[in-house]
């Protein structure tokens, strides 16, 4: 959903415990100049949730109004699709049918949007369509669109927290591209898995924490990620993941690190995409400073704060 400029827009997360919200700056060298969070409960009515939106706004200084939005919704659907060349209007059926068998609503409940990774060529053994597509109820989508207005923000763009990620790292970490790699990126209750290809294809699979925290509960992370790595390789025919990289809250442990390490059998790093930007001195950086928990409420904002640049 994109609207009018997007000349200064900051980035607003609805994680699984914490709303964050951040402010960069720059193009080559990015500056975070404002940032932070604040506790919510995700299943409170819509005028508490934008009143901790509110508070937030408030508490980190927050100059502009106009966000992009990560989009919650327990019924997101985000899939990668391959199938036969298509015209564009084939395509644009296909892919609202999948979206109706995922989430079990009609067509006219559902908004659907898609990127291809691949154009298809017709024939015999001509290539298929390849790409993602992510579907989510209209209801969800108009209850944070409310949330967002109560709390008197301007939406131009609603993302999805896996893809702005996934973009984030692809912006930060320039210097590996043409690797595949396996992203995670951890929340309390929930972790995107990613898998990326060096020519930007993208697998996306989110998984559902079993135990109170992931620490807790490393094989079964491993198992999801270890099937996802199979699946693009064996199945996709995707080169292998040379990493795994680990970013969000509880990232850093590690425990978890090696619970991962033990069932893959490569090497998981952790990364905190906080160490490659600059802070603005002054208020933020005090404010950040010896906040050990900064990492993981502010990694997966910064994706949506990217979409200014």
């Amino acid at each position: 959903m994109i609207g009018w400029s997007t000349s200064d827009i900051a980035g607003i997360e609805f994680g699984d415990s914490h709303v964050s919200a951040m402010r960069l700056r720059g193009k080559g060298s990015l500056t975070m100049t404002h940032a932070g969070w604040v506790e919510y409960d995700s299943s409170a009515p819509t005028a508490s949730i934008a009143k901790a939106v509110k508070s937030l706004w408030k508490q980190s200084g927050m100059p502009t109004r106009t966000v992009c939005a990560s989009l919650r919704s327990a019924s997101l659907a985000v899939r990668h699709f391959s199938m036969p060349s298509l015209s564009a209007k084939e395509l644009s059926s296909a892919l609202r049918l999948q979206a109706e068998e995922a989430l079990q609503l009609s067509r006219d409940q559902l908004v659907v949007e898609w990127h291809v990774h691949q154009c298809g060529t017709a024939g015999a053994g001509g290539k298929p369509i390849t790409g993602i597509f992510a579907a989510a109820p209209v209801a969800d989508i108009e209850r944070e669109l409310e949330i967002l207005n109560i709390a008197g923000l301007d939406p131009v763009i609603l993302d999805v927290r896996a893809f702005a990620a996934v973009n984030l790292y692809s912006t930060l970490r320039h210097g590996d591209d043409g690797q595949c790699v396996c992203l995670i990126n951890l929340s309390p209750h929930s972790a995107d898995v990613m898998v990326r290809t060096g020519i930007g294809e993208l697998y996306p699979h989110t998984v559902y924490c079993r135990a109170s925290t992931w620490v807790e509960s490393p094989g079964f992370l491993a198992d999801n990620a270890r099937d996802v790595l199979r699946y693009c390789e064996y199945k996709l025919g995707w080169e292998p993941a040379g990493r795994v990289v680990l970013m969000g809250e509880s990232a850093s442990d590690p425990a978890l690190i090696a619970g991962l390490e033990a069932v893959l059998k490569m090497g998981v790093e952790y990364w905190n995409p906080l160490a490659e930007i600059k802070i603005k001195p002054g208020a933020l950086a005090e404010w950040l400073t010896g906040k050990c928990e900064a990492a993981g409420c502010l990694a997966p904002v910064m994706g949506m704060a990217l979409r200014r640049t």
